[in-house]
């Protein structure tokens, strides 16, 4: 089944000297719902990300077009890259619709997309399936706090334990170990969130631990990049992960029904 992602920096549009010039050529490098949406966001990182996911989706529809597009690794993307490769090129024409949860869809064209931002990276997946896909940043947090208020009982014993298995390490060192364990975790119910439409909400009363964790393969904070692995649900579908540490210092997931 065809599935490309895409992962653009939005640093350079933050560039004092070339950030605004940059703006101004996404800015007619994306659909016209894209610009309007952007257009009433304030000038920022919020704005940048926007315009980002933009131009992202541009690349995106043109290579499933052209099926030419399918790569099982991310495609990293620097602005001035991304404008480069859609250069002298007219922007492709998208519309959307809306699923009753306010999941966006393309109107005219059979692929699915799904879009995410966290911190300086907006991520992007086309498929001919329907997905899901997330981005966090590790940002330090009281991972314990919230993990004891969202996650689940058995996921917070293994947060727990994570960081007890280090306890004779440097306290910074456990605390890491755990953070990556939670954005995983949270990357991976905002990628449910997002496959079903019913955002992360609908995922937080489910056990989402890696299979490989539960079965001591690999310790509770790392992950296996690229690999894939399933899971049952309650109604007896199956969902389908894969997930990459190919940034340092944030967890990215995918999902998709089996």
């Amino acid at each position: 089944m065809y599935v490309a992602k895409y992962l653009l920096s939005v640093e350079e549009f933050m560039d004092k000297e070339n950030g605004e010039a940059l703006l101004g050529r996404a800015f007619l490098n994306v659909d016209e719902e894209r610009e309007r949406k952007a257009r009433r966001i304030r000038p920022g990182q919020t704005q940048a990300a926007s315009l980002g996911a933009g131009l992202l989706l541009q690349v995106a529809v043109r290579d499933a077009m052209a099926a030419a597009g399918m790569h099982e690794e991310i495609k990293h993307y620097s602005v001035k890259q991304l404008l480069e490769s859609l250069r002298d090129r007219r922007p492709v024409p998208l519309a959307y619709v809306y699923g009753k949860e306010g999941k966006p869809y393309f109107k005219d064209l059979p692929f699915y997309f799904n879009l995410s931002h966290s911190g300086s990276y907006v991520l992007c997946v086309i498929s001919a399936g329907e997905i899901g896909a997330d981005i966090q940043q590790h940002s330090g947090k009281n991972v314990g706090k919230l993990a004891r208020r969202f996650f689940t009982e058995r996921e917070c014993m293994v947060l727990e334990r994570t960081g007890g298995e280090l306890e004779r390490a440097a306290l910074e060192q456990a605390m890491g170990e755990q953070e990556r364990l939670f954005y995983r975790l949270w990357a991976r119910k905002e990628a449910y969130g997002k496959l079903t439409g019913k955002g992360i909400v609908d995922a937080l009363g489910m056990d989402m631990l890696p299979k490989e964790v539960l079965q001591g393969e690999a310790l509770p904070g790392e992950s296996l990049p690229g690999s894939a692995e399933s899971t049952i649900l309650p109604d007896g579908r199956r969902l389908v992960w894969e997930e990459s540490d190919v940034l340092e210092g944030y967890s990215i997931a995918f999902c998709q029904f089996g």
